[in-house]
């Protein structure tokens, strides 16, 4: 018989919880099977939403959790990841937020249809959809934050991916998707055969906590600058580049004064993707810089030759500033970035991240 344990569950304003959880029963299900509707998301160990802090007792994780949803400074505090923690002992848990938030992320499905669909580059193709309200079919507003993601089904499956919103919250539904094209990906193969203009599609979300805050709470309608008025950088690789860009869209939509800079980059003219679109962003913000940077570039290039981690380290090295950062793009990226950072002195509180595997697959 599985031994329960019994877990205390405390939160901010001083409200407390209990429910028993079995050793092989992760705390975020036990606590769901009993009607405590934690903060939660993802619940697959890469979104972060759940976690919380020990303060009592023993646990083990599971194998789904990894450094970049828990680094290593979290673990050694204590944080803990519920929906892939198992209690060796009862456990008493702090949980940044009060009670009356429980059961605020709800996931809801999306019906929609494909709008569009072409490729950008050599790797990347952009897909737009519209979202339908279910009765009526008319189009419907989906408000998730910028920064978040939709798990978007392949028609006539079982399979889902799950994809960055580039664009911003509309009355018309339109959701637009930046999706790599990975050779002999299921989801790939389905936007170079079968997608096309009308078709329906399923989709679940939002879901994620990658989105940009202030005075480290998210971003809201009222929001007011940081009161140290510090740089905004945000850096970007492959489709990385879609929750960059969403809310970078969103500090034009609410006319962030602030200064900010886009650091992306690709291997080469036949990858690099998006380019007018960021342009044209940068345009309409005079206090954005976009570094765009390519490892192979073509005769007359004009911007950065090497990744966008080396422009982002070239920039900040020659200026005396920390900025808030936000990155985003493949492990391999990702790791190089914050290892910039490091060389660079800016702190972990400063630094905001997302590594995703590529969902072409």
């Amino acid at each position: 018989m599985d031994p329960m344990h019994s877990i205390t569950a405390n939160f901010e304003d001083g409200a407390s919880l209990c429910f028993e959880c079995g050793a092989q029963e992760d705390i975020l299900s036990a606590a769901m099977r009993q009607n405590v509707r934690l903060i939660c998301q993802c619940r697959k160990a890469y979104c972060g939403s759940c976690k919380a802090l020990c303060v009592e007792g023993d646990y083990e994780f599971g194998d789904r959790i990894n450094i970049q949803v828990l680094p290593s400074d979290e673990e050694e505090k204590g944080i803990v990841v519920t929906c892939d923690t198992f209690p060796r002992s009862d456990l008493v848990l702090n949980f940044s937020y009060a009670s009356d938030r429980l059961g605020e992320a709800v996931v809801g499905s999306l019906s929609g249809r494909v709008q569009s669909v072409r490729l950008l580059s050599d790797t990347v193709y952009q897909l737009v959809l519209q979202a339908l309200d279910e009765v009526t079919g008319t189009p419907v507003r989906v408000d998730f934050v910028p920064g978040q993601y939709v798990e978007i089904a392949i028609p006539d499956t079982q399979e889902a991916r799950a994809f960055s919103v580039a664009n911003l919250p509309n009355e018309d539904g339109v959701l637009e998707f930046l999706i790599r094209k990975v050779p002999g990906g299921r989801f790939a193969s389905y936007l170079e055969k079968s997608a096309a203009p009308g078709q329906a599609v399923n989709m679940r979300g939002p879901l994620g906590e990658f989105t940009f805050k202030m005075n480290g709470q998210t971003m809201v309608e009222d929001f007011h600058l940081h009161e140290s008025g510090r740089v905004q950088a945000f850096v970007g690789g492959s489709t990385g580049l879609a929750p960059l860009v969403s809310m970078l869209r969103e500090l034009h939509r609410k006319g962030y004064p602030g200064e900010s800079h886009l650091f992306f980059g690709m291997q080469d003219s036949a990858t690099m993707f998006y380019e007018t679109e960021l342009r044209e962003l940068a345009a309409s913000m005079p206090n954005l810089t976009l570094h765009l940077a390519m490892m192979d570039p073509p005769l007359g290039w004009s911007g950065y030759v090497g990744h966008s981690v080396g422009a982002f380290e070239t920039h900040f090295a020659g200026v005396n500033e920390q900025p808030e950062v936000y990155l985003c793009g493949p492990a391999p990226m990702v790791a190089a970035a914050q290892a910039s950072c490091a060389r660079l002195g800016i702190p972990g509180e400063l630094i905001h991240l997302e590594e995703f595997v590529a969902s072409g697959g």
